[in-house]
């Protein structure tokens, strides 16, 4: 039994080498063992050999059903694990492959957002040194904003809109059309036809939409706007002006959507700022001209109460404060040493006005007076005034001159001619009395409301003196213009008047001037 024991536990052993080796692939080793092992059994004992045999067949069997079950389970997980790795190798591919599109077009767009910025920077600096936004020329600075504005966001339509005081109308301005090159007006819309559109715009500085047909505030403009005009996108900057709505900014694309990205509505409201400093430089513009016309005007007012020399003296004084101006009194004084004096009165006027009614008064007083101011400037003098029928001119002043005497004789003489052409309502004629002297005189501008240039000193009451005792239809002058005027002119002495406050005086009548 040992000896069987033995023999069929080394038959065992050598059975699972060979199964062993069997499944490994080495036939060779395999038939080695076999034959060593078999060496060892007797095989003169059928029986043992016999049983052995089954023995054996059973095992090998058993352990070769074992083992083909282990490497189907083996070779399964291990496809498993292959697909499982492959699934996810696979999915990471994908992402990696996601990622590097996401990253093409974000570059692209950074790309795209970069050039638009470049692009945008480059208009808005060219338009801030626009001379025509700068100073107000509005329509130029309308279509430069909308050209521009056009080819820096590459869009077909760009037009300026107005509102009315009550904001419930708009009229485009100016609308530019890029394919067309030109600059044209588009129709008006109402707050009525287009209530949330309007309403859209008065509560928010922005509106767009990249698709006008998903957007509730554009459906009203659909039919009778946007549609016939191919319109499928929608950018609207407002603008205001200190503080008040006047309009919008539009930019309108067509055919094809078109997606604003920030910088895009950005550099609408830039451009509508552009807009707003450009209308509010027109309204600085239009005050300043309205002004210059104002101080035109107050400058040609200035100059038929003051000579230009005194006028041009005044304003540079205006400059002084208030307090200056009333503590000062006298704004414009100067001293004369010589000047002429003329006083010319209209003989038994006062008779005559209460004769007449107001306005025939004052049309007579004006029509004699303005022939009186042509000779003035023909003569170069100075009208200081009139009295009621009086007149009062003089020679010599604000600048000056040595010929004035002989500048008051001609017209003294050129007076007595031109009141001939008037005539009363009995058809008689109109009579002068005038009075000239020569002599020194303070001239000056006082007072601060209705002020006038006037003269002061004896010369002017002698010359007052002279008109008053004179004679009708005659020049009244004194010994001192005498002087002045014998070697040009024919003088009739009188004798000697008494004149008030200056005794006796003798005077002179002049007549004509004497022909060379």
């Amino acid at each position: 039994m040992a000896t069987l024991a033995v023999f069929l536990g080394l038959q065992i052993i050598a059975i699972f080498f060979w199964r062993k080796e069997l499944f490994d692939g080495n036939l060779d080793t395999k038939l080695t063992i076999q034959s060593q092992f078999l060496n060892i059994i007797d095989v003169n004992k059928p029986m043992l050999l016999e049983s052995l045999r089954w023995v054996i067949i059973l095992i090998a069997i058993a352990g070769s059903g074992v083992l083909a079950r282990s490497v189907i389970l083996n070779w399964q997980r291990l496809k498993k694990s292959n697909q499982e790795l492959e699934s996810l190798v696979k999915e990471r591919s994908n992402e990696l492959d996601a990622s590097k599109s996401s990253l093409q077009r974000t570059n692209f767009l950074l790309s795209r957002r970069e050039q638009q910025l470049r692009k945008q920077q480059n208009v808005l600096f060219a338009l801030t040194k626009d001379k025509a936004i700068n100073q107000g020329d509005f329509i130029v600075a309308v279509q430069n904003i909308t050209r521009t504005g056009s080819f820096a966001l590459n869009v077909e339509r760009v037009s300026i809109w107005l509102f009315n005081k009550n904001k419930t109308v708009l009229h485009c301005l100016d609308l530019y059309q890029k394919t067309l090159n030109s600059h044209t007006e588009a129709d008006i819309l109402t707050a009525e036809k287009y209530p949330s559109f309007f309403n859209a715009l008065l509560e928010n500085r922005t509106v767009s939409a990249e698709d006008l047909q998903e957007e509730s505030i554009f459906k009203e403009l659909l039919p009778s706007y946007c549609l016939p005009l191919g319109i499928v996108s929608i950018l609207l900057s407002r603008f205001d002006v200190g503080g008040e709505i006047m309009g919008i900014l539009a930019f309108e694309h067509t055919e094809i959507e078109h997606l604003w990205l920030e910088e895009e509505i950005s550099f609408a409201n830039s451009l509508s700022d552009l807009l707003a400093l450009g209308m509010e430089a027109q309204e600085r513009r239009r005050v300043e001209e309205s002004l210059r016309i104002e101080q035109k005007k107050s400058e040609r007012l200035l100059l038929n109460v003051l000579p230009p020399e005194i006028a041009e003296r005044l304003k540079s004084v205006q400059s002084m404060t208030k307090v200056h101006l009333k503590s000062s009194g006298t704004i414009v004084a100067d001293s004369f040493d010589v000047v002429t004096v003329l006083f010319a009165d209209i003989v038994n006027f006062t008779e005559y006005a209460a004769s007449i009614s107001a306005s025939e008064l004052v049309n007579v007083l004006n029509e004699i007076f303005s022939e009186f101011d042509y000779l003035v400037e023909q003569y170069d003098l100075e009208k200081i005034k009139t009295i009621g029928d009086s007149y009062m001119v003089v020679g010599g002043l604000p600048v000056p001159s040595d010929g004035h005497a002989e500048a008051i004789a001609e017209m003294a003489l050129q007076m007595q001619s031109s009141i001939k052409k008037f005539k009363r309502t009995d058809g008689s004629d109109f009579s002068l009395r005038i009075g000239i002297h020569t002599g020194q005189a303070i001239a000056g501008v006082i007072g601060t409301k209705k002020f006038i240039y006037d003269l002061w000193g004896d010369t002017v009451n002698v010359a007052s003196r002279m008109e008053s005792y004179g004679i009708a239809d005659c020049i009244q002058v004194t010994e001192v213009t005498y002087q002045l005027l014998k070697h040009k002119y024919l003088l009739e002495q009188r004798s000697a008047i008494n004149i008030k406050g200056k005794g006796e005086m003798t005077t002179y009548l002049l007549k004509e001037r004497i022909e060379i």
